[in-house]
């Protein structure tokens, strides 16, 4: 039978700092990355940190509303994932995440819970839904992520501020996720909600009346708007299944709801309140 579990070290495993410290540092400690990764590769309370490659294809369709009016879309692109770990410090890109590259440093990790400070960026990002937050290659936002297991469940925390200074908005978000083992296949659930400062919405989806009035003169009459702080939801169901040691199809289903605070933009006057999406991906694991 093919091992559910498709990550493969490639580099060597190095001994933890963690030991030189307090007693309570020494056991095994749970294992801490993005929670969309964990529940795909059915991974709970490891004792080391994993370093893996993975390159492959994505195919993605979506449903979903724009500013010109609703849009059914689809393209396929190459993606690499994978991560690396020293001595507490790691980096770490998952294209089904949704998120790009992750630098960061475990500041504490126990047998159920993980603490990382880290900074993310959009390089690399994997666009999914579009929640009326588009993508910035110079974004970088620093913050925390709080990991653990609760049961058969995975839990995610985290909460990041932008460091750029572009609008010094906030982001919290909160996640649990499941998988399940059939034989081969890895079937998964993830549910989560995000709260978004209004410095962030503003950013993104406000209208300045500078704005406004230059845009009405232009013949567009678009109207000022303050957007406020706002919470979206999103959930997923997907499977995993290991071709072989070394190839693994995935296939994922999401849906990201948008809300009234993006939706009610003079910028987004066709966007709807629910983006859907469906991905498929095979991919080669080193």
């Amino acid at each position: 039978m093919i091992n559910l579990k498709i990550t493969k070290a490639i580099f060597p495993r190095l001994p933890l700092l963690a030991t030189i410290f307090s007693g309570v540092m020494i056991s095994s400690n749970c294992y801490s990355n993005d929670i969309s990764h964990n529940v795909r590769s059915n991974i709970q309370q490891e004792s080391d940190s994993e370093n893996y490659l993975e390159m492959g294809i994505m195919h993605r369709v979506t449903d979903e509303s724009t500013f010109i009016g609703r849009s059914h879309y689809s393209n396929t692109s190459f993606f690499v994932n994978g991560s690396y770990s020293w001595n507490g410090l790691f980096v770490e890109s998952y294209s089904e995440s949704g998120h790009g590259v992750v630098f960061g440093y475990d500041v504490f990790s126990n047998n159920d819970w993980s603490l990382d400070i880290i900074a993310t960026t959009d390089w690399g990002k994997a666009s999914f839904e579009n929640n009326g937050r588009y993508n910035d290659d110079s974004a970088l936002t620093v913050g925390a992520r709080l990991s653990g297991y609760l049961g058969n469940n995975t839990l995610q925390f985290a909460i990041n501020q932008d460091a750029t200074g572009d609008h010094n908005g906030t982001t919290i978000s909160a996640l649990i996720g499941r998988s399940w083992q059939f034989r081969n296949w890895n079937f998964h659930g993830i549910i989560g909600a995000e709260y978004a400062s209004a410095k962030l919405n503003h950013f993104y989806a406000g209208v300045s009346k500078e704005q406004a009035e230059y845009l009405t003169n232009s013949g567009k009459e678009f109207s000022a708007y303050n957007a406020g702080a706002s919470v979206h939801f999103s959930t997923e169901l997907g499977v995993t299944y290991p071709i072989s040691e070394d190839w693994v199809f995935r296939a994922t289903a999401r849906a990201v709801t948008r809300p009234s605070e993006i939706t009610d933009s003079p910028r987004y006057p066709n966007m709807d309140s629910l983006a859907t999406s469906f991905r498929t991906s095979i991919s080669y694991v080193f």
